[in-house]
């Protein structure tokens, strides 16, 4: 004993209880860790939302991770990052959430990520000074109950958190509201296709029937046998009705005999009073006509159910004075009618829109925030003070408004012209302190083309919002790296800035080297140029006002109680008029009713005008941690392009420049190392003719 107890007192022992150590730390670690994000946005922690869904979970949900095992570079980043964020959502969950990481590089894995509806990809590798390709699995299932969802492919880790957040929401939504219906409550499928459009040698129509069938009846037995499906193939007054009830695509087409025949296209899914309409529609491609929608259809019908069932949020559209309309007129002769459908399309998860005539409604209660886009024409002073006492009681409002409105006419004339637009919603604006000019904001940090007769073109009136142009201080726009923004008139929002009451952010600025007109408009970029440098400043395109309002109502109505208080006999006086704010409002302003149209946002809702409209809506309706949670991965450093000129620079200094500066260091390093082995030869030994090496 005495023997050990001197052994561990040397410095013997010192190596081996060392080692003893570390395995004792591992150990430790392997049950008891920590982990620490050090990232800016919290890209690789889980959000509250997150954290509270999968906390409170009450039946068994479990997620399916099928990757490959032995992905390439820039794939297996992707799985690592998935891998992580799933280790969060176990750490944060009941347990009712499971795991479970299945390596498709076995075969039977392989099998059941196919069984599960998944598809493998093609993947880029580079082996052996060679690029091959080979197929694998990137993608997810989410079973609940008797619902399976799947993500896939997942490529990419843009939005990660929030896709799966959502679809398990969505999921459990769907399972409560469905195991909630009684066994008489049911839903419809209704596939609308006219017989004639096989005649008319559309593309996809001999198959639109079956392919509608199959969906149908694998969706129908994961919902339990809850859908029933109904096929109209006839034009009746009643199908045209229909047509218009749910916004199919009528299509017209002239026949032989000059006489004209209709035909109708299109799927729902009706619970009650709601409606969902899928997306399958005509479409006029290169090759002719042909039936879009149609390729994963089994996908289509379950969001579309989970849309109509799940609870989502009421967002009122107001209507009636030349808005942006939130449907495009198939039937339109006119050409491409722009629309905010896609606007409307990529908020369906969570929200609808509902359209608001506020010349025969009021504005319903309970709903939490509305839209104003783009209006062209006067509101009457009882629609204006609608809006004005739904701010005062708390309510939000998103305003798209033009400074300029377009003139289709000029078109025909060699150009496009704008106008000033004259709607009475800027007097309504004014009154919180909100101005919004009448004039377009130009930037030379603008999205660019390459034309094969002109070169690189510059479109000026789309600016390209770089990072420090978007508000850090906002989850609006915190995370985004740029935003392409168009047709923006500028806002003013000093006036708000001067009431304590009111908090006011600039959201999204032009840069430094934008102008703005508003007079002989002409957006044409080949003969358009920028002007004189001192000409040249930063303009507001987008403010956030959040606090108390005073109503713009005030004065008026004081003066007519007054004027009817001396003309009235009645003793008693009764008034609903909110004066001031009896709870905190916000008022998102943006000058442009151009970014809510399909020119720059898709349905899929992955271009960054996109995120940042949807951001506006989760705000506005109290959804901040969705905000952060769809755009955390997507706060990565990106470079601020301040002109092509120095960002090619940059490009070719980062590809060339470096290795020709280590290669030139290399160089003086080497002959000023030669040169004093040189020296130290003359001083010690310069009768040696031998070369120190």
């Amino acid at each position: 004993m005495k023997k050990i107890i001197n052994w561990f007192k040397s410095s013997k022992s010192d190596f081996i209880l060392f080692l003893i150590f570390l395995v004792l730390i591992n150990l430790l670690g392997h049950s008891f860790y920590a982990r620490f994000d050090l990232t800016k946005a919290k890209s690789y922690s889980l959000s509250k939302a997150s954290k509270n869904l999968v906390k409170n979970l009450e039946q068994p949900l479990s997620v399916y991770a099928f990757f490959d095992g032995n992905l390439p570079a820039a794939y297996n980043s992707v799985a690592q990052y998935v891998d992580d964020l799933l280790t969060e959502y176990e750490g944060a969950a009941n347990k009712n959430f499971s795991v479970f990481r299945m390596d498709t590089s076995d075969s039977q894995k392989a099998n059941l990520a196919s069984d599960f509806g998944l598809s493998q990809i093609q993947i880029q590798e580079v082996k052996n000074n060679e690029v091959g390709f080979k197929q694998g699995y990137m993608g997810l299932a989410i079973t609940y109950g008797d619902a399976v969802e799947i993500l896939n492919p997942v490529t990419s880790t843009d939005g990660f958190e929030y896709k799966l957040t959502s679809k398990i929401s969505k999921m459990i939504s769907t399972s409560d509201t469905l195991a909630g219906l009684s066994k008489n409550d049911r839903i419809s499928l209704k596939l609308y296709f006219s017989e004639s459009l096989k005649k008319w040698g559309i593309s996809g129509s001999d198959q639109i029937e079956s392919l509608v069938q199959d969906a149908y009846e694998t969706v129908n037995k994961n919902v339990s046998g809850r859908i029933d499906f109904f096929s109209y193939k006839d034009v009746s007054d009643s199908v045209l009705a229909d047509a218009q009830k749910y916004g199919l695509q009528v299509v017209r087409i002239q026949n032989d005999d000059e006489s004209v025949s209709s035909a109708v296209v299109g799927l729902v899914l009706e619970h009650g009073e709601n409606f969902y309409t899928l997306p399958v529609e005509i479409q006029n491609i290169i090759f002719g006509y042909t039936i879009s929608g149609l390729d994963g259809l089994e996908n289509s019908i379950t969001e579309g159910l989970q849309s109509l069932l799940s609870n989502v949020t009421s967002v009122g559209y107001v209507t009636g004075h030349g808005e942006v309309p939130l449907t495009a007129d198939s039937s339109s002769s006119d050409g491409e009618v722009l629309s905010a459908a896609n606007f409307s399309a990529i908020v369906s998860g969570s929200y609808e829109f509902i359209e608001l005539n506020l010349a025969e409604s009021e504005i319903p209660v309970g709903m939490n925030s509305i839209v104003i886009n783009g209006p062209t024409e006067d509101f009457s002073d009882e629609e204006l003070y609608k809006i004005d006492q739904f701010i005062m009681r708390g309510g939000n409002v998103i305003f798209f408004v033009d400074g300029m409105i377009e003139n289709q006419m000029a078109m025909y004339y060699g150009g496009e012209s704008f106008y000033k637009n004259e709607s009475n919603i800027f007097t309504l604006l004014n009154s919180y302190g909100i101005k919004v000019e009448n004039n377009i904001v130009f930037d030379k940090n603008c999205y660019t083309a390459r034309n094969s007769n002109y070169g690189t073109i510059n479109y000026y009136w789309a600016p390209n919002l770089q990072k420090n142009q978007l508000s850090q201080n906002n989850v609006i726009t915190k995370n985004l790296g740029y935003v392409l923004m168009l047709e923006n008139s500028s806002l003013d929002a000093s006036e708000a800035s001067k009431n304590k009451d009111l908090k006011v952010t600039v959201l999204a600025k032009s840069s430094d080297e934008s102008w703005t007109e508003s007079e002989n408009i002409f957006l044409n970029p080949i003969t358009m140029s920028v002007p004189q440098k001192d000409s040249l400043s930063s303009s507001t395109l987008a403010v956030l006002v959040e606090g108390k309002f005073n109503s713009a109502y005030e004065s008026a109505l004081q003066k007519s109680d007054a004027e009817n208080s001396e003309s009235s006999t009645q003793k008693i006086q009764v008034s609903s008029h909110i004066a001031k704010s009896v709870s905190a409002g916000k008022i998102f302003a943006v000058g442009s009713s151009q970014v809510t149209t399909g020119q720059v946002i898709d349905t899929s809702g992955t271009t960054p005008v996109s995120m940042l409209l949807m951001n506006v809506v989760d705000y506005m309706n109290g959804n901040e941690d969705l905000c952060v949670m769809r755009t955390k991965s997507l706060s990565v450093n990106t470079l601020t392009v301040k002109n092509n000129a120095a960002a090619q620079f940059w490009k070719f200094f980062c590809e060339y420049g470096i290795v020709v500066i280590v290669a030139a260091v290399w160089f003086i390093v080497w002959k000023l190392r030669s040169k004093r082995k040189k020296e130290i030869n003359k001083k010690y030994n310069p009768n040696d003719t031998r070369t120190i090496k």
